[in-house]
């Protein structure tokens, strides 16, 4: 099996709907996000899916979310946007676009900060 994995960033605001802290509060983030895509066919070139694609694949969606107040746009203006439904959006968002019968998105880590992080994987 070939993992390959690009990373990326993105800047927003959010506060966690009935979270018994500060976070309940508006604050900003700058995001690192991880996205590993796994194959284990290669093409005639030797490669499994081009990292350009998997990043410019990756920047799209976290375009959506970047210089955003992640409460007031779909899916989160519902969904609490935790670190963890970020990650598991940005794994549907990309999957959607980049999964095909030899290439999927393996796993997906947000990075709150340089200490804080959450993997979503299926």
């Amino acid at each position: 099996m070939f993992v390959l994995k690009i990373v990326t960033d993105f800047a927003s605001a959010h506060s966690l709907r009935n979270y018994p802290g500060d976070c309940s509060r508006l604050h900003g983030h700058n995001w690192g996000v991880e996205v590993s895509v796994c194959s284990e066919v290669l093409n005639d070139m030797g490669i499994a899916i081009d990292f350009r694609e998997i990043k410019n694949q990756t920047k799209s969606v976290a375009k959506r979310l970047d210089h955003q107040y992640l409460n007031e746009i779909p899916p989160f203006d519902v969904l609490n946007p935790t670190a963890e439904n970020i990650a598991k959006y940005i794994f549907d968002e990309v999957g959607l676009l980049i999964n095909t019968k030899d290439v999927k998105v393996k796993e997906v880590t947000v990075w709150e900060t340089a200490r804080s992080a959450v993997t979503y994987s299926q």
